[in-house]
């Protein structure tokens, strides 16, 4: 059992109520994520084990792409407004 500070714990329960998951599902995601980060192997069972929506995934990246084009920049030029001329 490990015992977590008040403001560890309000945390936690403010997350957890705004995802609509209990604070012991936050707290595990969170551990998990960190985990992978750090290269700690995470049993498979432990993985959120949701299902891919394949139609749902078509459908928004059809919506995205029938909008109109609003910046006429090349990719290129838009990385390099952002990131500064690479190279």
């Amino acid at each position: 059992m490990i015992t977590l500070s008040p403001e560890t714990e309000k945390l936690a329960r403010l997350v957890a109520a705004r995802r609509g998951k209990t604070p012991e599902e936050i707290l595990k995601e969170g551990v998990e994520t960190e985990a992978r980060i750090a290269g700690v192997a995470v049993a498979a069972s432990s993985a959120s084990g949701k299902e891919i929506d394949v139609a749902r995934v078509r459908d928004i990246a059809r919506r995205i792409a029938s909008r109109p084009l609003l910046d006429k920049r090349s990719p290129r030029d838009i990385r390099d407004d952002a990131w500064g001329t690479i190279g």
